[in-house]
């Protein structure tokens, strides 16, 4: 284009701008009327060299250098280059320099042959007082912005795309060492070999990808061997470009001492779970045991006594004392299972008066050393629940319990049962020590006790309601607590669902059927009490019953007593129960074996069905249960024969 019309074009711009040529000097092409108007010579700037018309200020001496600089920048990289700098001009008023500050923008015009035939020079002149704001505001900026930086624990830097860092934070020089890291690369910053070339790739990875990086890498400093967690960022300009790489390190030593404290305290507290688990397994197991001769021993007298004589009474309570027994070693034997809530349920139909006449039975002593009034309302006829008749009562008996031994001597207990849409009521109301109503929730956490606790002489270990609520939510149920306050007395509510046809008594309640067994019986037990009591009372429901306290001796006479049903107790010195039920696998014995021992864990019950046992029982077994096994036993092996015979 003839320079004279690229002049035109210029003369109609707005803005400080000039077109240069590529070449020593920079002559001027073309130049905005605004731009030369503060030239040295305003009426003559085309072909003239730029720096003739802007010389360089007595107070600026590096400008024109500067300046030449950012234009060679230009012309090696075919890039555009910003430029600030002073750069003082001629007032046109006075024809003397003032103080003015130049921000530019130079960018290249190529010719076909793809050099820079051209500079195109857009510059914006700020007056002393705009640049002093400016810098004002710049520098107001900086401050917030290194205060927050070098008062972080964090180490923030900042490193070129030639690998060569820009800046560091506070934090992080004093771990380096240095006072000035601008144009350091890793190496020369105390980084080794292998560390340095890995932070290289990750730089050179974050630029190439334009995303993030995140590791976590030892360092030894000055303040010693560390481990620290960083990410790497890359800084974008207008165009997406990566013009640097910001970084963020985290020192992590001792976030990761105190996570390797509390996973040895975990592991150290696995291990004392797991100890305490096989404790109360071992405890289970020995309380099992003596309880198993003595429900064995009941059964013996119920068998023995009819069903009007007056020792019959008694017999029913000490079998229901024991069963209650019996649930609270179950209870023991997993005490993880009831602060999960998973307390498993022996449902069936009960009346509401057997369950309330079992929880005032088990908590009468307690009611009659407190001196306690005890009365009961219950609808008529009696509701029929579905449900735990032994949890049932559990429940009711924490409640009447709780009651007399937070109330003042003497005072009144009230049971009352109503029915409502459904669903029964029960509530247990006294007239004791009471709450505040912000203890009631706390009330119902394992090992709480709340304010109660200020009665530090009663005994408790505050997991009574607890567990009762969660029975009644088992149930299908709720169970709240109210007061007045301290001093006022506490109600405790538990709103149970009826099935239908609730009302009225049970048919057919009373002993169970008597079952008559025709079997013959093999009992392996090293507790000679259990062995015999079990054993007798087996042969009164009819079953021949061969008994030998190990199981050396079982196996030897095995073969001539051929029993229809092996019963074998577990944990026997010597030979244990698995060991004699292999035994008789490896024989290929088909008979059912029946596992009966102190040992109930699910894990106890696998390794049983691994040795070959049919069935596992937990002692003290019910004998109606056992008994109804051996029958079903008996039945399938007598259908097993006639089929047999009406085959062949």
């Amino acid at each position: 284009m003839d320079p004279r019309d690229l002049n035109r074009i210029f003369e109609s711009l707005q803005g400080d701008s000039a077109l240069l040529r590529a070449v020593p000097g920079f002559p001027v092409v073309a130049m905005t009327r605004q731009l030369r108007s503060i030239s040295a010579d305003p009426g003559n700037t085309v072909g003239r060299p730029f720096f003739e018309l802007f010389p360089q200020s007595p107070h600026t001496p590096a400008s024109v250098a500067a300046l030449t600089a950012s234009f060679e920048r230009v012309i090696h990289t075919r890039a555009t280059d910003h430029h600030a700098q002073r750069l003082d001009v001629v007032d046109p008023a006075t024809g003397q320099l003032v103080e003015r500050y130049r921000e530019s923008i130079n960018s290249p015009v190529l010719n076909d042959a793809g050099e820079v035939e051209y500079i195109l020079h857009q510059v914006e002149l700020r007056a002393a007082h705009d640049h002093d704001r400016l810098s004002a505001q710049s520098e107001h900026q900086r401050l917030i912005y290194e205060t927050a930086l070098n008062n972080t624990p964090d180490f923030v830097y900042v490193f070129g795309t030639d690998h060569r860092a820009i800046y560091a934070n506070d934090s992080l020089r004093k771990v380096w060492g240095v006072e000035d890291v601008r144009g350091k690369v890793w190496m020369e910053l105390g980084y080794e070999q292998w560390h340095a070339d890995m932070h290289d790739r990750e730089l050179a990875q974050v630029i190439a990808t334009k995303a993030p990086i995140r590791g976590e890498i030892p360092f030894t400093g000055t303040n010693g061997r560390r481990i620290y967690d960083y990410i790497f960022a890359p800084v974008l300009n207008a165009a997406g470009d990566v013009v640097a790489v910001a970084g963020t390190t985290r020192d992590v030593t001792d976030r990761q001492a105190a996570e390797q404290i509390v996973r040895e305290h975990a592991d150290r507290l696995a291990q004392a779970d797991r100890a305490k688990d096989e404790f109360l397994a071992t405890l289970s197991h020995e309380l099992r045991n003596p309880l198993a001769p003595l429900r064995n021993g009941i059964q013996i007298l119920r068998h023995t006594t009819s069903a009007d004589s007056p020792h019959d009474h008694i017999h029913a309570v000490l079998e229901r004392q024991v069963d209650h027994l019996v649930r609270l070693v179950d209870d023991l034997m997993d005490v993880s299972r009831i602060t999960r809530g998973n307390v498993s349920l022996q449902s069936e139909t009960v009346e509401l008066r057997t369950v309330v006449e079992n929880a005032v039975e088990a908590v009468r002593p307690e009611i009659d050393a407190g001196r306690h009034r005890l009365s009961i309302e219950l609808p008529e006829p009696s509701p029929v629940l579905q449900g735990d008749r032994v949890r049932l009562a559990q429940i009711l008996t924490n409640l009447l319990n709780n009651a007399g031994k937070y109330s003042e001597p003497g005072t009144d207990i009230v049971l009352r049962g109503v029915v409502e849409d459904g669903v029964l009521l029960l509530s247990v109301s006294d007239a004791g020590m009471g709450m505040e109503p912000s203890e009631i929730p706390h009330l119902f956490e394992m090992f709480t006790r709340g304010g109660r606790a200020r009665t530090s002489h009663l005994d408790g270990l505050g997991i009574g309601l607890a567990l009762s609520r969660r029975l009644a939510a088992l149930h299908g149920g709720s169970l709240d607590g109210t007061s007045g306050g301290a001093g006022k007395g506490s109600v405790f509510t538990l709103r149970l669902p009826l099935p239908g046809n609730a009302e009225g008594p049970l048919a057919g309640a009373g002993r169970d059927a008597a079952v008559r067994l025709d079997l013959r019986l093999l009992l392996v037990d090293d507790d000679i009490d259990a062995g015999d009591s079990l054993a007798e009372v087996l042969r009164l429901s009819g079953a021949e019953v061969h008994v030998f306290d190990n199981g050396p001796d079982a196996l030897e006479q095995f073969a001539s007593l051929d029993p229809d049903v092996v019963i074998l107790d577990i944990g026997m010195p010597g030979m244990t129960g698995y060991d004699v039920a292999r035994a008789l696998r490896g024989r290929g014995v088909q008979v059912p074996l029946i596992a009966l021992t102190g040992w109930g864990q699910p894990a106890d019950r696998e390794r049983a069905f691994a040795a070959g046992f049919d069935h596992h029982l937990v002692k003290p077994i019910a004998i109606s249960q056992l008994v109804r096994l051996l029958a079903s036993l008996e039945a399938s092996a007598t259908r097993s024969t006639l089929d047999s015979q009406a085959t062949g």
